[in-house]
């Protein structure tokens, strides 16, 4: 994320009172740096796969040619949910933005995020915060075993028999593999890197041809996103997310072909939301410090009707309070450093 730095230098006839002044953003009348405290939102990534399981095209005749017992005989596709993760992010406040004054203050190095939200005061320490973007359908890479077949295979004019020559084909893999290893090679390879290809390759030509008795399985793995932005005072109990099926994956919520898999979100109420009345009383313009969040807790989980997927407790900066560090924080002979929670707006840590 591109940086936002801005040095204030404090010269030797700075007063003594001199101080951090800082105001509720007013779009063309405040000078200084504006910067913003987060809403967060729950980041949910949630990874599936989808186990394809194909009979090879000589599955009958895998126990009597390679004494293979367990070849797959029916095609079956199924989707699974792996897992899912959740993480936090930040989402500027609107109502929630305040400027720094330039000329009177002794706060320096302010580091704010691309969008605005405050990072760190005095320190070029940043928060890294890692988010799981979603990915496409990926899976296995299939091999075509035709283009191991020699000339009499592919001229057999019967299944059984092409059944019967690639399994002696696979047998003739397995012994050059032994002969390789065992030294006894009439074309060995010249060094160990050589030897190594070509044991990759033979093994890539054993396993194409063997799929064709016991039948292969490809697995696809895909991943989607979904974002929830809490409210003020919201206690949801079994919200569908989003809805999915074994035979189609990931579906819209609405859709009643999928599963539903649900979320809890509850305010745990850790932090005194103050009354209007309360508000009122502590509403002031200006404010002699540098405003933060106090985050309260929140009660997540994601699960479907027979499986947990995740439950634990986050910080919701829309669950907590918004307070000032005192102003003695950034006097004349103070150089506080302040890192600060992105996802929250809430302190990290605190130096003087």
């Amino acid at each position: 994320m591109r940086k936002i730095i801005l040095f204030l230098v404090t010269i030797a006839v700075l007063p003594a009172i001199a101080q951090t002044e800082v105001n509720t953003f007013l779009s063309g009348t405040n000078e200084g740096v504006t910067y913003s405290l987060p809403d967060t939102r729950i980041d949910i990534t949630v990874n599936a796969a989808c186990i394809t399981r194909t009979p090879g095209e000589f599955n009958r005749y895998a126990e009597r040619y390679l004494r293979i017992n367990n070849a797959i005989t029916d095609a079956a596709s199924q989707w699974e949910i792996i897992n899912a993760v959740v993480t936090t992010s930040g989402k500027p406040n609107m109502e929630k933005m305040y400027t720094i004054k330039v000329n009177n203050s002794v706060a320096c190095n302010i580091n704010l995020c691309d969008n605005g939200i405050i990072k760190s005061i005095n320190t070029k320490e940043t928060e890294t915060t890692a988010k799981q973007e979603p990915a496409a359908a990926t899976g296995n890479k299939h091999i075509d075993a035709t283009q191991y077949m020699t000339e009499e295979m592919l001229q057999a004019t019967s299944k059984a028999k092409l059944a019967e020559l690639t399994a002696k084909e696979i047998y003739a893999i397995r012994e050059s593999k032994l002969s390789i290893t065992r030294g006894q090679s009439d074309n060995m390879p010249k060094d160990g890197q050589s030897m190594q290809l070509v044991l990759d390759e033979l093994d890539r030509q054993e396993k194409a041809l063997t799929e064709l008795f016991t039948g292969r399985i490809d697995t696809i793995y895909s991943s989607h996103s979904y974002t929830l932005e809490p409210t003020i005072g919201c206690d949801t109990t079994k919200a569908v997310l989003f809805r999915f099926s074994r035979k189609l994956g990931f579906v819209d919520k609405e859709d009643l072909a999928g599963e539903p898999v649900y979320y809890n979100l509850r305010d745990m109420k850790t932090v005194h939301i103050p009354t209007p009345e309360e508000l009122e009383k502590k509403k002031v313009l200006k404010k002699e410090g540098v405003c933060y969040n106090i985050p309260g807790k929140a009660d997540f989980s994601l699960f479907t009707r027979s499986r947990k997927l995740y439950s634990s407790e986050i910080h919701i900066a829309q669950f907590g309070v918004t307070e000032v560090l005192a102003k003695e924080l950034f006097g004349k002979k103070a150089t506080t450093r302040i890192l600060f929670n992105t996802a929250t707006g809430g302190i990290i840590s605190i130096e003087k």
